[in-house]
């Protein structure tokens, strides 16, 4: 696959991300008391979140959240790997987060259609693709649970995301500071669930194993 270039040989794909940053720019000019504000004092976000880092789910876009707000972590399949897996990663963050800048929630949410749940279902190079093969094992306990269940396929994706984000809710609890902090009441832990082609959001319910949407499940209602 060639890259795409404009006229005087300029990748296209570069080209548009400077552009984008010179639209960043003029914003930044427009409010820059704001931007210095976040440069001047310590981070304060509201939620760590543990999303995909599909291109198409964005987080602040799906919250409407401003610069400051979402400690975000996004890898493939929005993994949580247990506290003792040889993968520091995600552990650090959540430590950072809950112990040195005050965070007393965390998201995990994955989506529809998620190509890293997907990826453990067919052929990976072993090779080529070593390190995307070791990460997506992450997700086989869902694909397992799923398949041990009998789930239609037609309905087998949406089955195994919802199982993969329930069990990351699970990993979240091996970490010491997570396990500790829910249990005294300070961290809530949530479960989310966005659906790309409705943009509606669905929140796991742990007392009741269902999946709701989001406003009701934070009312609180049926």
């Amino acid at each position: 696959m060639t890259t795409a270039k404009d006229s005087r040989g300029v990748d296209l794909d570069i080209k548009d991300a400077v552009e984008g940053y010179e639209r960043f720019r003029l914003e930044f000019e427009r409010d820059r008391a704001f931007f210095k504000g976040l440069a001047n004092r310590k981070q304060k976000p509201k939620l760590l979140w543990i999303g995909c880092c599909d291109s198409r789910v964005v987080p602040s876009q799906i919250t409407s959240a401003d610069p400051g707000e979402l400690f975000e972590v996004r890898n493939i399949a929005n993994c949580v790997p247990p506290s003792w897996a040889e993968d520091d990663t995600v552990g650090a963050a959540i430590e950072y987060a809950l112990g040195h800048l005050g965070v007393d929630d965390i998201v995990v949410c994955g989506h529809s259609g998620c190509g890293g749940i997907q990826a453990l279902a067919e052929p990976i190079p072993p090779g080529q693709e070593a390190h995307l093969g070791r990460w997506v094992e992450y997700t086989r306990r869902a694909h397992q649970l799923v398949g041990a269940a009998r789930v239609p396929e037609a309905e087998r994706m949406a089955a195994t995301i919802r199982a993969h984000i329930q069990f990351q809710l699970d990993n979240l609890m091996t970490y010491d500071i997570v396990a500790q902090g829910v249990a005294e009441g300070r961290i809530g832990i949530h479960g989310w669930l966005y659906d790309m082609e409705l943009g509606e959001i669905l929140a796991y319910d742990p007392k009741t194993g269902a999946w709701r949407g989001l406003q009701d499940a934070a009312a609180g209602t049926a």
